[in-house]
């Protein structure tokens, strides 16, 4: 009862939308930018022409894994801050607080475009919808504001790519979606989604705009020689040692607080920690693993948008390749599972038609309530490793995409 009125009461929602803006703005300055630090450092690198790409703190381990075009967003926010030692900044907190009102904005304005954007029975029905999926995520979407992180702003993107692909504005599309990418690069499992969606028309319009975003306004800002030098160090430090290799040598993370796919397989097959890795296979044959498994994941994915022809399916569509972003990648920090906000909300939306058979609507609610509970038990560090948020989401994305397949 208690939950219903905070839901049907736009005083109660708002007053706890306030609070918690509010409370997350002092948990951000508390911690200090900690997760902006790295990307303020990216853009000190850059204008002091060195690789943002080079960790002095840890040479094995780069912590700057943007496309160097997203120092060119960043870069507005440094503000006053003035770095005195790697990742060490003075003045850092009007950088920190602007940062955190932008990410605010963001998930403010995705939220408007999810209103828009996914399908439902009636409009109090979507806004009934969006409150309960905020509140169920707040926690993560906490821990990613006070973290300073960046994915809200790749969500944003996202979204806005999505939107404007369906208003058929290719091109537009393309640009947002290149941006999505310079922040959050496993976002580019969505050029399946619009290829298939357009039959191969989004192709050209993405080949341009990554032309854009990717040489032509960096080099204007960097220069030619500066901007291929630094996309030749994104790809040899950050993609070549997960996309281009043979062996999961090259990119183990067993961190608990990473949940991707090749971490939870990581944690199956090998302990130990850095420099002291025993693997009870090759890994070789864990990169295959891995690989394969990734493989299969993106043809069902594939399959369940081509079969899938109804405008009330649709929002499961984006959840299924948002979910993609968060399964796929070398590693996924809990932080990024802020999205959640948007894939509750497209599963909501989804079963609150008619038409919708109740059994699929049982599968999807159910296993929706197991990923919360698992998003809600990350502070249980043996939890964490044994990738319990994986799994959860995991079974999630098999639920739609076996919806959408039998639809």
């Amino acid at each position: 009862m208690v939950f219903k009125k905070i839901i049907d009461s736009n005083l109660i929602f708002g007053i706890i939308v306030t609070i918690f803006i509010l409370s997350s703005a002092v948990a951000t300055s508390c911690r200090g930018g900690k997760d902006l630090k790295v990307g303020l450092f990216g853009v000190e690198q850059i204008l002091q022409k060195k690789s943002p790409y080079e960790n002095p703190l840890d040479p094995n381990r780069a912590l700057f894994n943007y496309a160097p075009s997203s120092a060119i967003l960043q870069y507005p926010f440094l503000l006053k801050s003035k770095m005195i030692a790697p990742f060490q900044f003075e003045n850092i907190t009007p950088s920190i607080l602007a940062w955190y009102g932008f990410e605010v904005l963001s998930l403010l304005i995705s939220a408007l475009i999810l209103l828009r954007l996914i399908p439902s029975k009636s409009k109090e029905t979507s806004l009934r919808n969006l409150k309960i999926s905020f509140l169920m995520s707040i926690p993560l979407i906490g821990y990613e504001l006070a973290n300073g992180q960046n994915k809200l702003l790749a969500l944003l993107f996202i979204l806005i790519a999505v939107f404007l692909f369906e208003k058929n504005r290719m091109f537009l599309s393309a640009i947002s979606f290149c941006l999505a990418l310079t922040v959050y690069i496993p976002l580019l499992a969505f050029i399946f989604y619009f290829i298939l969606r357009s039959k191969g028309k989004f192709i050209f319009s993405f080949i341009v705009a990554v032309f854009v975003v990717f040489l032509l306004v960096p080099s204007f800002i960097f220069g030619i020689r500066f901007n291929l030098f630094l996309l030749k160090e994104w790809f040899m430090r950050s993609l070549k040692p997960f996309l281009f290799t043979n062996t999961y040598a090259t990119y183990i993370d067993l961190r608990g607080s990473s949940q991707s796919l090749p971490s939870a397989i990581g944690r199956i097959f090998v302990s130990g920690h850095t420099g002291a890795f025993v693997y009870l296979i090759s890994p070789s044959l864990v990169h295959i693993i891995i690989k394969a498994f990734s493989s299969l994941i993106l043809l069902f994915s594939c399959l369940a948008v081509w079969k899938s022809s109804k405008i009330i399916s649709r929002g499961l569509c984006y959840a299924i390749f948002l979910t993609l972003a968060l399964l796929l990648p070398k590693y996924c920090i809990f932080y990024t599972w802020s999205w959640l906000f948007a894939l509750y909300f497209m599963v909501f939306n989804y079963i609150s038609y008619p038409d919708v058979p109740v059994f699929k609507k049982r599968i999807l609610l159910t296993l929706t309530c197991i990923l919360l509970i698992s998003s809600y038990l990350l502070g249980i560090h043996l939890l964490n490793h044994f990738s319990v948020l994986f799994w959860a989401t995991l079974f999630l994305w098999g639920a739609m995409t076996g919806v959408l397949i039998q639809e």
